[in-house]
């Protein structure tokens, strides 16, 4: 699978509260950052969908760029998200950076941050 598929299997996961697919696309070892500096581990991220305190309603992709080597890439994302997180409604554009390993199974994510998207001018 090329990096570009992962990345849109990550999103589908995502969208889709499919905790089997993010469990095999994120390495045992990811952490995360999120928009308001809060570290969450694969765990928390699994037990997030797990549990159903975030469930993303809205995922749509406005631009993606990908980089990619033998053993590892990048992806940046803009997207325009609409969520669930703790019962409430949440609505953002976000910027994801997310530095990708390739293992024996694939690439997985390694590392991502999430951050506010500046607003297209």
């Amino acid at each position: 699978m090329s990096l570009l598929a992962a990345e849109h299997a990550l999103q589908a996961a995502q969208r889709a509260g499919d905790v089997d697919a993010l469990e095999a696309l994120l390495h045992p070892s990811c952490v995360g950052a999120g928009p308001d500096g809060s570290v969450f581990t694969k765990a928390d991220d699994l037990e997030s969908y797990r549990s159903g305190s975030l469930q993303i309603t809205r995922l749509d992709e406005e631009s993606l760029d990908v980089q990619e080597d033998v053993l590892s890439g990048v992806t940046r994302l803009v997207a325009a998200v609409e969520a669930i997180q703790g019962g409430t409604t949440v609505s953002a554009r976000l910027a994801y950076t997310r530095l990708w390993v390739r293992a024996d199974e694939g690439w997985r994510v390694l590392a991502a941050t999430l951050a506010p998207a500046a607003e297209p001018a």
